[in-house]
């Protein structure tokens, strides 16, 4: 960086960085697009729904399959969270897609879509900062001019593979969770600051979509208070630029954010945090954001004299915003997604001004790291298909008993091309590649990609063996028929769930057409399935109620009676399942 002028009487300038021509030169499109695929499919297919979004999917096919209405998404007919939005994208995905795909992979389509959109936006949005005039470097006097568009597309480069490093967006990234539509929408807010001083009429666009997203896929407290920052940031502008376009956009986001408000009832509300809520924070932040937090807290150090600059105070406000609402979530990992790409933006910030010493330091991390990872994966493959080595053979089988793996040619030969992949990149970088900003994050990226796509090919067996409730489910199912008789046709069985939580009755409801409720058609259940409470209460879903008395007397009035069947999943024998006739069933 540049030494800021000091001039006595005169105003501090902005440092900036300084470069060489060399350091902008241009990361080919293809292997970047191909990079972003490798990480954006793998998860989203191939298994089926998990606990981790196993209600989310529940609500879509309710919805879908008209046991839901629209304007109040629920399951079973208890309501739920989350907005509307992704419940929408969901449903409307199944009735398109779902007579060709079926439900569950037509309902992660419009994730896809929201996935490669956050990364879409949070490129151009490194781009338009980085075009900024007080974000460029110093032009050298004698040497090669260094291009200005070229400088901004090697800063969003870096901030794109930023991203991908990013720890905690390889799981809630590929789930189709609600928090996936708010990254999408927080991506567009950082997209249209990026466009507020050049572009007023795409900022509106892009800053009204973003706050419209947020207020409908169940963030409109995020919406109003994201709205008021976005407001006091283009009221602190210096410079003179057409404010009307965005000003008009942040109105109509804030007011649709309190129309969403007052809908809801106050129903999304934020929890004071205590002392151990602070330290869950802190502690998942430090893996949830790396690599991105050291490399923005750099950022702002090293560009300290231009805080103040539109490029480094709008990105740096959707962090602060992103990280409060995810400390006063009350301990829910998936609200900190939304500051992976104000954080990369910031991060990205910091190429140009890392010392070759760190870049060296992390580049030797991520080989080592991600390499001995992979390593792990293939003999622990290894070790499922042949039983050797014994003792990681002896573990899987303990975990998951029952599984048997069984080689599949194609995922075989996706993750040896990976592996191929990594080993190439290695070689380049290895090589005399010192020049371009982005090549410090390119082992980073790379290697989170690559374990992804080893774990989403060779694992994915035996962790949706491990995960799926659909054996489960069609145990249920056959239970059912078997005492049900003519009632367990098409039109489902109703049962009482005693002890499950929406998650459990969303998931096995849809694999055994059971209908869960006190009563159907007025008329009470005929089955009463029951899950005793855990006593270890660390594994308890976060979407279960503390059991009532009322819960409890009916778990033991069941309990009394004969049991008709009882299953639980592999690998988890304590997660026990127990279905009995009702006592209370009506003729």
């Amino acid at each position: 960086m540049t030494t800021p002028h000091t001039t006595p009487g005169r105003a501090r300038l902005p440092a900036r960085p300084v470069v060489s021509a060399a350091a902008v030169a241009r990361l080919p499109r293809w292997p970047l697009w191909l990079l972003c695929a490798a990480y954006a499919l793998p998860g989203f297919f191939g298994r089926d729904p998990w606990k981790g979004d196993g209600l989310p999917f529940g609500v879509m096919w309710q919805i879908a399959a008209g046991h839901s209405t629209w304007l109040q998404p629920s399951i079973y007919g208890h309501p739920v969270g989350g907005g509307w939005l992704p419940y929408w994208l969901g449903a409307a995905s199944i009735d398109l897609f779902g007579p060709w795909l079926g439900a569950i992979t037509s309902s992660r389509l419009p994730f896809i879509a929201l996935l490669a959109l956050a990364l879409m936006q949070t490129w151009y949005a490194a781009y338009h900062f980085a075009l900024r005039d007080a974000a460029q470097p110093v032009q050298p006097a004698f040497a090669t001019p260094i291009s200005v568009k070229g400088y901004a597309r090697a800063i969003a480069d870096g901030a794109l593979l930023t991203l991908l490093a990013c720890l905690g967006l390889l799981g809630r990234g590929h789930e189709t969770l609600p928090e996936l539509a708010q990254l999408a929408g927080y991506s567009a807010l950082l997209l249209g600051l990026s466009l507020v001083p050049t572009k007023p009429r795409a900022s509106a666009l892009a800053l009204g979509s973003g706050l419209l997203i947020l207020a409908s896929s169940g963030a409109p407290w995020l919406a109003l208070f994201a709205a008021l920052l976005i407001a006091a940031l283009i009221s602190s502008q210096r410079e003179a630029a057409p404010r009307f376009a965005p000003a008009l956009a942040v109105a109509g986001g804030l007011a649709f954010a309190m129309a969403i408000l007052a809908v809801v009832h106050g129903s999304a509300v934020a929890q004071w945090p205590d002392f151990a809520s602070i330290q869950h924070f802190f502690g998942t932040f430090a893996w949830f954001v790396w690599p991105a937090w050291p490399l923005a807290a750099l950022a702002v150090w090293r560009w300290r004299e231009s805080v103040g600059e539109w490029h480094v105070l709008a990105p740096l406000g959707l962090l602060l915003l992103a990280c409060l609402a995810a400390l006063l979530a009350a301990r829910n990992v998936s609200t900190l997604v939304l500051a992976l790409p104000a954080a990369a933006a910031l991060a990205a910030l910091a190429l140009p001004v890392m010392r070759r010493g760190s870049l060296a330091a992390l580049d030797w991390f991520s080989l080592l790291f991600f390499s001995l990872l992979a390593l792990v994966i293939w003999v622990l493959w290894l070790a499922m298909l042949t039983g050797f080595p014994a003792k990681p053979a002896a573990n899987i089988a303990r975990l998951a008993p029952g599984f048997v793996a069984h080689f599949s040619l194609l995922p075989t030969l996706v993750a040896l091309l990976a592996t191929l992949s990594w080993a190439a990149v290695v070689a380049w970088r290895a090589g005399r590649h010192r020049h371009p900003l982005w090549k410090g994050m390119v082992l980073s990226a790379g290697g989170v990609t690559l374990v992804w796509v080893l774990v989403g090919t060779l694992w994915m067996p035996v962790l949706d063996y491990a995960s799926t409730y659909r054996p489960l489910g069609r145990q249920l199912a056959a239970a059912l028929r078997k005492h049900a008789g003519r009632e367990a046709e098409a039109a489902g069985t109703c049962v009482t769930p005693v002890g499950l939580s929406l998650t459990q009755q969303a998931l096995l409801g849809y694999w055994s057409h059971a209908k869960f409720g006190p009563k159907t058609h007025g008329q009470r259940c005929g089955f009463v399935l029951v899950l005793p409470p855990r006593a270890d209460t660390r594994s308890t879903p976060a979407d279960a109620q503390p059991q009532s008395r009322a819960e409890a007397s009916a778990r033991r009035q069941a309990e009394r009676g004969t049991r008709l069947w009882s299953g639980h999943r592999p690998g988890e024998p304590q997660e026990r399942f127990s279905l009995y006739r009702s006592a209370t069933t009506a003729p």
